[in-house]
């Protein structure tokens, strides 16, 4: 088992630089997306991109799960992982779904932390469960499905997926924090 307090200064590989996208990474990425270390890093196999892009499209614009549920799910997971760059690619996204700053601190010590409502407690809960043992506790299914249905209890279980490679491919190939974006310590 790998040490979890490893954590790399600098890109295993080189990035792209935005102006060294080819013609067919550009058409896959936004002028914006250019100059996000993850794009950067992803765009040096057009196949692989073009399979995350999908499910990161599904998973961000096309699920039912509401916007402060997934934002919830991805800082937790962010933080239980220690993906800072996943932290702070959503750490603004978050507030702008209704979090504050309070429940950004919060997130780091999970559903036992003074603040949450019941509902939080049981998105946070869903997440340890996953990360923890790849299974939703029982108690913690038959609350989301109070709320959910199961086309979204899929959703969720994608999501999840999406969002688990995208912190792993950060991790293993040390994509840190992108400049202007807020670290764990933000």
């Amino acid at each position: 088992m790998s040490d979890a307090s490893e954590r790399l200064a600098a890109p295993r590989v080189p990035l792209l630089a935005p102006d060294e996208f080819n013609e067919e990474q550009r058409s896959l990425t936004t002028d914006e997306q250019r100059h996000v270390n993850l794009f950067q890093l992803v765009a040096q196999h057009p196949e692989a991109h073009r399979r995350l892009k999908a499910t990161g499209s599904f998973a961000n614009f096309e699920t039912q799960l509401p916007v402060r549920d997934r934002e919830l799910m991805i800082l937790r997971m962010a933080w239980l992982y220690q993906s800072e760059f996943e932290w702070s690619q959503h750490a603004q996204p978050a507030l702008d779904a209704g979090l504050t700053d309070d429940d950004l601190a919060r997130v780091k010590v999970g559903s036992e932390a003074d603040g949450w409502d019941d509902w939080d407690r049981t998105v946070l809960r869903t997440i340890d469960g996953l990360v923890s043992d790849c299974m939703i506790p029982t108690p913690v299914w038959d609350a989301l499905c109070e709320r959910y249905s199961t086309e979204m209890m899929l959703e969720l279980v994608i999501f999840f997926g999406h969002y688990t490679l995208v912190t792993t491919l950060a991790n293993v190939f040390g994509l840190g924090v992108n400049p202007g974006k807020p670290g764990f310590d933000a």
